[in-house]
């Protein structure tokens, strides 16, 4: 038991005890030290640890305070926290309840900047491959800036100036302030959907402003503004006005400008130059056919004075006349030809008729048959009583064996 002149606490007499004083005595401090096991919960709260050497310290982040951070907590990182030390009567244990974070050596802002650049670098926004070329003669120009500001008319001179034939629209927005990336993000955003349905058909999209300092031109580091210009349907020219610094902007965009004015001279031509390349273009085009008309004339002259078209039906009577030579020696070659054949005919015919049998029968010879046109040459061939054909030179006979020996 305890003396009896202890005084004795409940466990939740103690823990509020405590809760007090160290709210109380811690109710804003600051500790820096190295983020470990940093952790995202569903419910938007972010719980990790402080520690240095010797020491760790349990954090909470509420949702609340950690939507002000201005760039991506990770493992590892030396930061300054501020905020309340308490203790945490459900665990038992207490906790440093964080109200702001600031990156340890490099400004919040700057780490943010350069962690979303490596963000995005990482999924290609600022490939060289993906950026698409400008449009030679832009037709219609839409232009994402402040309608009040000294870059809207810069542009919109120097565009009458140069290129008068290009239609413009001004897409009104902040370029600055906590709803500038907002608003620009949705312009382009609009701008490409309007495209893309073919009822606002553009050529080009300009986004900018003119000069500022770092701060005033931090709509154009937004992430939502990156992601717009990524996923224009349109070339996307962004045009801030600085040239120290490269804006996310910048490095996403398919052209970057220098300055709005920039932009404009970058976008479209100067027709002036377009006039004069145009008329020397017509003075090269009409020399060239020019020449071409005199040289085609002189080659037309030249075939036209040929005999061939002179006295066209010289050369047809040369080739008649040639046909006709061929045709006479075609004719002697088959005459002569025709006149060997008939007396090499008449002596092969003289032959066949001094071999004919008719001639030897002529000289008095015979020629004996029996009536089915057996040729008779040996007597014991027939016997008494058969009969016989005999062939002379001129007729038959026609008789009946009577004796054969």
């Amino acid at each position: 038991m305890p003396p009896t002149n202890a005084t004795v606490w409940t466990v939740s007499q103690f823990t509020e005890q405590v809760k007090t004083v160290l709210d109380e005595c811690f109710a804003n401090v600051w500790v820096v030290g190295e983020l470990t096991d940093y952790k995202k919960h569903v419910s938007g709260h972010h719980y990790f640890s402080l520690k240095d050497a010797n020491s760790v310290l349990s954090c909470a982040f509420f949702r609340g305070s950690n939507l002000r951070l201005k760039f991506d907590p990770k493992t590892g990182m030396e930061v300054f926290a501020r905020g309340r030390f308490s203790f945490y009567p459900q665990q038992g244990k207490a906790q440093l309840y964080v109200e702001e974070m600031q990156p340890k050596g490099e400004g919040a802002a700057d780490l943010a900047l350069k962690q979303l650049k490596e963000k995005l670098h990482a999924k290609g926004y600022f490939d060289p491959a993906r950026k698409r070329t400008l449009p030679r003669f832009p037709r219609r120009i839409a232009l994402v800036t402040s309608p009040t500001g000294a870059a809207v008319r810069d542009m919109l001179q120097i565009l009458a100036n140069r290129w008068p034939a290009a239609e413009v629209v001004i897409y009104p927005v902040r370029v600055q302030g906590e709803s500038a990336p907002a608003e620009i993000a949705a312009a382009v955003r609009a701008l490409s959907k309007l495209h893309e349905a073919k009822r606002l058909v553009l050529d080009a999209i300009v986004v900018g402003r003119g000069g500022g300092s770092a701060e005033d031109l931090s709509a154009f580091n937004a992430e939502t503004v990156a992601d717009a210009v990524f996923l224009a349907a349109v070339p996307v020219i962004s045009a801030v006005g600085h040239e120290t610094d490269v804006s996310i902007a910048d490095l996403v965009a398919d052209y970057r400008a220098l300055t709005p004015s920039q932009a404009i001279t970058a976008l479209c031509p100067d027709r002036f130059e377009v006039e004069r390349d145009l008329a020397d273009r017509t003075s090269r085009l009409r020399f060239a056919l020019t020449n071409r008309l005199v040289m085609s004339r002189d080659r037309l002259d030249r075939i036209a004075d040929r005999p061939a078209f002179r006295r066209p039906l010289d050369r047809v009577h040369e080739h008649a006349q040639a046909l006709d030579a061929i045709a006479e020696r075609i004719e002697k070659v088959v005459c002569r030809r025709l006149e060997r054949s008939t007396q090499q005919l008449a002596a092969v015919a003289a032959r066949l008729e001094s071999l004919s049998p008719l001639n030897v029968l002529s000289r008095g010879y015979s020629l004996t048959r029996t009536p089915d046109g057996t040729v008779l040459r040996d007597a014991v061939a027939v016997q008494p009583g058969d009969r016989i054909v005999t062939r002379l030179a001129t007729g038959e006979i026609t008789s009946t064996v009577n004796e054969a020996q």
